[in-house]
């Protein structure tokens, strides 16, 4: 019997270490974002592997071919609003539904299917891979 316990306590315990190494987005349910703003600041939040961004102004075009958005923020929660001077600009797939991102631009960096450098295509492929996980 105190063979049988002990297996239990082992189990329990590498049951509850591997739970606690599960990506923070896989973990959650997150609703897929509805609008093209909504969508960019998850592509930004994804980029920067951060929960929570301060967003400053924000300007949205769904009804341009692409759709997109840009908008301003900030990592510091309580910056000013004149620290916020990073920009972020999402261009997404007209036809997708949930969106999904086709490009976006942060700092002077641009991730597309058609960049050149390898790693920008990567990390446009996790950023869609990413949001294809959100219900």
């Amino acid at each position: 019997m105190r063979g049988i316990m002990k297996s239990y306590f082992f189990a329990a315990a590498l049951l509850a270490h591997s739970a606690s190494v599960v990506p923070v987005f896989a973990q959650t349910s997150t609703p897929a974002p509805k609008t093209v703003e909504d969508a960019c600041v998850f592509v930004a939040k994804s980029m920067l592997m951060v929960k929570e961004l301060r967003i400053g102004v924000v300007q949205s075009f769904p009804e341009l071919s692409p759709p997109g958005a840009r908008l301003t923020y900030s990592t510091k929660l309580d910056a000013k609003d004149t620290e916020l001077d990073q920009e972020i600009e999402c261009q997404f797939d007209p036809d997708a539904q949930p969106l999904k991102v086709t490009r976006f631009c942060m700092d002077s960096t641009c991730y597309a299917i058609d960049s050149e450098d390898q790693e920008d295509r990567r990390r446009l492929l996790e950023v869609q891979a990413l949001m294809a996980r959100l219900k």
